[in-house]
């Protein structure tokens, strides 16, 4: 990340969610754009589940030039270098819920996050 346009994001980000309620998706979202959220997830599935998904996007899309494994190296790298990183790093908020959506379907994880976000409304 760059600091000087992470800087001038995080402003705008700040001020969209200042005028209205907003659904925010990002690396540091509830720990350093809106760290005062009402109602703050963090997901994460089993890197093997998402090489599969992305796998499957792929060959859905004509891209066929990734082996399953490159992908699977891919995520880990950049999963490493998310969670290592200097500015904005990912990292899961203290308030935040943890919700694994490795075994979850769209629609299944919808109905799980509604039901949550009423309980806490």
């Amino acid at each position: 990340a760059q600091p000087l346009v992470r800087e001038a994001l995080v402003a705008m980000q700040q001020a969209m969610a200042a005028k209205e309620s907003v659904v925010m998706d990002g690396r540091d979202i509830g720990t350093v754009v809106l760290p005062n959220a009402s109602i703050k997830f963090f997901f994460v599935a089993d890197v093997a589940v998402r090489a599969a998904r992305r796998y499957k996007e792929n060959i859905e899309r004509g891209m066929t030039d990734q082996t399953l494994a490159e992908i699977e190296a891919d995520i880990e790298a950049r999963d490493l270098y998310d969670s290592t990183r200097e500015h904005s790093p990912l990292k899961q908020a203290e308030d935040a819920i943890l919700v694994d959506t490795s075994h979850e379907t769209l629609d299944s994880l919808l109905a799980k996050l509604t039901e949550m976000i009423q309980k806490r409304m």
